[in-house]
């Protein structure tokens, strides 16, 4: 099976975070030549903590198994939607994107890339611009895939991040080990292994679109559109790869919004469950209680709260105090419960997929 002879390839090249991240890069590749069947694209996010945890391999990697790619570390919003209008199958590789997105960068071509990369997600978005002499608007199509990798989470926009598989990076244990090939050995690793991806996808082609993917509930509507093309390719390659692309999305799109990420509001609503400890509380206990939490950011600078500041963000979720007795004002936990289940990811964690490990020397493929 290709995708297997794909995965392995992987494993034995870069070093990523679990197994999860192996399957959904390797299905990320394969839907690259199955673009026509598709009316998603998901992006591929790529981010390690630090340097020399191999970003820039990887992306090396990816752009010699896709159909077609362009990699480059610096595009213009115009060159890049000028160059989707041209081809929609062109896969187009963003490396060190912290450059580009991070807080030193253009804030202009930044946003104008950003808004190109977000609208591309959906097949039949567009842009208009006007030609440069006689003004005249012009459609632009922005739908093909876009690959970035960058140092940090902030080298990917929110925005772009929830339209992304996040592929997360890591350095290598002292016991791991990976192959390091030349350039001109290049050629002879990847071409079979992209030539096999061009006749498997070819022959399921036809079934790809009509195709109807169960997806796990806990996955949001958003997160159904990232994975829809990446379950429609496991579903053609069988039910070992079907099985283990829902449980990549469940890890990758189903776990909890990192803290950073989120904002005041839905953290406030997060730690609000985290500190109801009985039916009820008093509004000032609430707020006691929140500034209690451990690194939350309560209790100083701009998020510093009291009971008014409480309701008024509260107030959006129609959440809003309410007597406790007569003489007590305070929130009750039912009045929570509907925007717990509404926005935030159930208590239940999801069953992490082992790290991954090398013990030994990787065998090669070719």
């Amino acid at each position: 099976m290709i995708l297997d002879d794909v995965e392995a390839q992987l494993r034995k090249l870069v070093v990523l975070k679990s197994d999860a991240h192996y399957v959904a890069e390797t299905l990320w590749i394969a839907h690259t030549f199955a673009i026509a069947s598709f009316d998603f694209t998901p992006r591929l996010a790529i981010w390690s903590p630090e340097k020399r945890c191999g970003k820039s391999l990887n992306l090396e990697i990816i752009a010699r198994l896709v159909a077609k790619s362009r990699m480059t570390s610096s595009i213009s919003g115009s060159a890049l939607y000028r160059m989707i209008s041209k081809d929609e199958s062109t896969v187009f590789l963003i490396d060190e994107s912290d450059r580009v997105f991070g807080g030193k960068g253009d804030r202009e071509k930044a946003e104008a890339l950003t808004s190109i990369i977000n609208s591309g997600f959906k097949r039949g978005a567009t842009i208009w611009r006007c030609k440069p002499n006689s003004l005249e608007p012009e459609e632009f199509s922005t739908f093909a895939p876009v690959a970035l990798a960058g140092i940090g989470t902030r080298s990917i926009p929110e925005t772009v991040a929830d339209r992304s598989i996040i592929i997360q990076m890591r350095r290598k244990y002292p016991n791991e080990t990976i192959f390091e090939f030349e350039s001109d050995e290049a050629e002879a690793i990847f071409e079979p292994l992209r030539a096999g991806l061009v006749l498997w996808i070819d022959s399921i082609k036809d079934e790809l679109r009509p195709c109807r993917p169960d997806f796990p509930s806990e996955l949001n509507s958003r997160a159904r559109d990232v994975w829809r093309p990446l379950l429609k390719i496991a579903s053609s390659a069988g039910d070992p790869w079907l099985e283990k692309a829902r449980s990549a999305s469940l890890e990758l799109s189903a776990g909890v919004v990192e803290e950073d990420e989120m904002s005041f509001q839905m953290r406030l609503l997060s730690d609000c469950r985290q500190a109801f400890e009985s039916s009820s509380m008093t509004s000032l206990d609430l707020v006691n209680a929140l500034k209690s939490i451990e690194e939350a950011p309560y209790g100083h600078g701009d998020h510093q709260l009291n009971t008014n500041k409480l309701a008024r963000n509260l107030k959006q979720f129609q959440i809003r105090p309410r007597q406790l007795n007569a003489k007590v004002r305070g929130y009750w936990k039912e009045d929570f419960e509907e925007a717990w289940t509404l926005y935030l990811v159930p208590l239940e964690a999801v069953t992490p997929v082992r790290p991954v490990t090398v013990e030994d020397e990787p065998e090669v493929l070719w």
